[in-house]
């Protein structure tokens, strides 16, 4: 076999071998991308199909959790004026009595402010207490879950705004619920 022939042979066979560990990789990190979400979602009150999450979420400075209460995202939200104000927008399972969040009663007057603005949802105003800040959050019942938005402290964001935040959703893609859920060091058993 002449020289020529034998590198030419081994060039065929390093392209093909190349091309071979390049489809096995992507489906290796396919099928661990598949076993992380069926584990990140695992605990989640309604199927994947059924979550939401808001439009325009940054990717940067966000992060999310998913457990058998709902789903919380913790993002800074763009209000008009320019300002990143953080927020933590949630997909909630709601009381059966309020249609409220777990936690949220609005029945202590001195504690929260709560008001209804129809079909657009509830306003609830957190007073400063010992042991809570100052916070505003909407709360808007979609059938078996309740969408919030919360803005902790003095940051004023407008209700038009926290409004939007809410009805503005989208079903996640794979590729968006694992960027959004698998925080820095995730590890599992095949990570």
């Amino acid at each position: 076999m002449s020289r020529r022939r034998l590198v030419l042979v081994a060039l065929v066979l390093l392209v093909v071998g190349g091309i071979g560990y390049a489809g096995l990789r992507t489906a290796y990190h396919h099928a661990r991308d598949q076993r992380d979400l069926a584990d990140l979602t695992r605990s989640s009150p309604w199927p994947q199909e059924q979550l939401l999450i808001p439009d325009g979420v940054p990717r940067a400075g966000t992060v999310g959790w998913l457990e058998r209460g709902g789903l919380d995202i913790a993002y800074p939200l763009r209000t008009a004026d320019g300002r990143a104000v953080p927020v933590l927008w949630r997909l909630r399972v709601p009381q059966p009595a309020t249609g409220l969040p777990d936690g949220v009663d609005c029945a202590t007057p001195r504690l929260r402010t709560c008001t209804d603005l129809g079909g657009r949802g509830t306003l609830v105003v957190t007073h400063q207490t010992d042991n809570s800040d100052p916070s505003t959050a909407l709360y808007r019942t979609d059938g078996g879950r309740v969408r919030a938005i919360e803005v902790q402290g003095p940051d004023a964001v407008e209700v038009d705004e926290l409004i939007a935040a809410l009805t503005r959703v989208h079903p996640p893609s794979d590729a968006e619920l694992l960027d959004l859920l698998r925080h820095d060091g995730y590890q599992t058993d095949w990570s």
